[in-house]
């Protein structure tokens, strides 16, 4: 299987670009600039070899022309230029003042236009670096002069101004490249508010918005998502009244039904197939009930439409009120799980809490095989409520399953809970500013619910 390329980002995408830009106007700029200062510094050696050639071969003429004055004699007086050769060609003869190479192989470039009557000005490549040659004839006393100087100031210059080029054209590389990285960012911010804004939206947050702009470009995307999340927030704000009126408008006839069903379960006139129907029917139907009170209190909850009164209360209080609401033992919050000290507060509604933990306390009887213990523990700033049960465990892929809506991961009595008791403890806890989550092992099962710690004054610590 052939692994899929990951494409770069577009941050990674601009800061290249920049990079790259930067790189190929570093080079355009390098390569003009070497190409134009070796033109005009070659020319100059050759100003300056030509004019010393000059000079020279005047002087090598005037001691030529002294009677009994021989060429290595007039090669001798005449001091050469530093790395520069001087040669002469008489009658077939070639005199050098360096033994180093022949005059034949380091002339040739020159030689045709001296052999005509001309200067020549030439290079050439047989020796390291390069020397310019200059050809003079010097027809007076029948001979040919040749001056070849080694260029080897012009190529130390050369080398030093490539590297000076190549690391000018690397720094701006790396500036561009940073200031693409720059750039990306500054463009990139709006897209990460817009990432932050959707984030918390899409954590349950319907409030957020994006703050406005004066930049023209952007004042468009910042006024579309706005109204996109108000249309979202609206629409769902009207699902959920609608839900909660109709659950409303439900529970005067499942009451009068109720009321019905109880008064026929306390009739003798009924036989026992009778009785028997009678009482799935009221169980089915307080089923149903439930069902509705949960899905009326989701409803509240989403709209917007709960009165909530906010007052800081003992965590373990909370837990035994609970157990004492939905009439179990206040005993089974297990001794000394608060610790010694006093019972750590949080700032809550209370019935909304009280709800959301009798909810959990059913969940343990009804899907848990029956409820242990409640455990309330203090983890640095945080508060645990840990609702126990003897249930088989949940598996790992169904403990964030569960707190949906109408989800299930089995259950010790089937048909029994209405599927929406986690989501309310879900949506309530969290409306808390806290988490909810399952903790199971195999063994047992615990339902923790985490919320803020609050100090005596209360603040959250």
């Amino acid at each position: 299987m052939t692994p899929r390329v990951r494409r770069p980002g577009l941050r990674s995408s601009v800061t290249a670009a920049f990079a790259i830009g930067a790189l190929l106007l570093s080079v355009i700029l390098s390569v003009g600039t070497y190409v134009s200062a070796r033109h005009l510094l070659v020319e100059q050696r050759e100003r300056t070899a030509l004019r010393q050639a000059y000079a020279d071969a005047a002087l090598v003429r005037d001691r030529l022309r002294t009677p009994g004055t021989g060429v290595a004699e007039a090669l001798g007086a005449v001091a050469p230029p530093s790395g520069a050769t001087m040669l002469v060609r008489r009658q077939g003869t070639w005199y050098s003042s360096s033994l180093d190479q022949s005059g034949d192989d380091l002339t040739a470039v020159v030689r045709p236009a001296v052999a005509d009557g001309g200067v020549g000005l030439g290079w050439t490549a047989r020796t390291d670096p390069h020397s310019v040659v200059v050809g003079i004839p010097l027809p007076a006393v029948g001979a040919e002069y040749y001056e070849v100087a080694v260029a080897d100031e012009l190529d130390a210059t050369l080398r030093t101004l490539a590297v000076a080029l190549l690391l000018g054209a690397a720094l701006t590389t790396v500036a561009g490249a940073g200031l693409g990285r720059l750039a990306s960012k500054r463009l990139l911010a709006p897209l990460a508010e817009v990432t932050r804004a959707a984030g918390e939206i899409s954590a349950g947050n319907l409030g957020t918005r994006l703050q406005d702009t004066h930049d023209p470009d952007l004042g468009s995307l910042v006024s579309s998502f706005n109204h996109m999340v108000d249309a979202v927030h609206e629409r769902i704000q009207r699902d959920a009244r609608f839900a909660a009126d109709v659950s409303h408008e439900l529970r005067t006839p499942v009451t009068t039904l109720t009321t019905s069903l109880a008064l026929l379960q306390r009739s003798d006139e009924l036989d026992p197939r009778s009785r028997q129907a009678v009482g799935l029917m009221a169980d089915e139907l307080s089923r149903f009930r439930r069902a509705l009170e949960d899905l009326l209190a989701l409803g509240r909850l989403e709209a917007g439409l709960d009165d909530s009164r906010v007052t800081v209360t003992g965590a373990g209080e909370l837990a035994r009120k609970a157990l004492a609401a939905s009439g179990r033992s206040v005993d089974l919050v297990v001794a000394g799980s608060t610790g010694q000290g006093p019972d750590p507060l949080v700032d809550v509604d209370r019935a909304q809490m009280v709800r959301a933990l009798v909810n959990l306390y059913d969940n343990a009887d009804l899907h848990g095989e029956g409820l242990v213990g409640v455990e309330v523990r203090t983890c640095d700033d945080r508060v645990e409520i840990r609702v126990l049960d003897r249930g088989p465990g949940v598996a790992d892929e169904d403990r964030t399953r569960i707190f949906e809506r109408f989800a299930r991961a089995g259950s010790s009595r089937p048909g029994t809970g209405s599927g929406l008791g986690l989501s309310l403890v879900a949506e309530t806890v969290q409306r808390h500013d806290g988490r909810v989550r399952c903790s199971s092992t195999g063994r047992d099962t615990a339902f923790v619910v985490d919320l803020p710690l609050v100090t005596p004054r209360g603040e959250e610590a």
